[in-house]
């Protein structure tokens, strides 16, 4: 029986975004919401295809939580009453 397939957890350094590629030899890989080429440095996680599309979407929420909260603390500190939020629905 096979082994079965490992993953890795990776950020572009080009959009920041995590994502999830399959394990491979070669120590490049494409971006797959850029496209940009490069090599990886570093995971940020390793497992099953399940485990880690779960911790790509956590990294990724996390990630999105500290730019909002960082565009606010921004507008709070220049005075503005009302800042432009981002609300994600269901």
């Amino acid at each position: 029986m096979a082994a079965p397939q490992r993953f890795r957890v990776l950020r572009c350094y080009s959009c920041r975004l995590f994502q999830s590629h399959q394990e491979k030899k070669s120590l490049k890989w494409t971006c797959k919401a850029c496209g940009e080429k490069q090599s990886f440095l570093r995971t940020y996680g390793e497992g099953s295809g399940a485990d880690c599309r779960r911790h790509v979407q956590k990294l990724n929420l996390l990630q999105g939580q500290i730019s909002e909260m960082s565009l606010r603390y921004s507008c709070l500190k220049r005075g503005q009453l009302s800042c432009p939020v981002f609300i994600l629905s269901d």
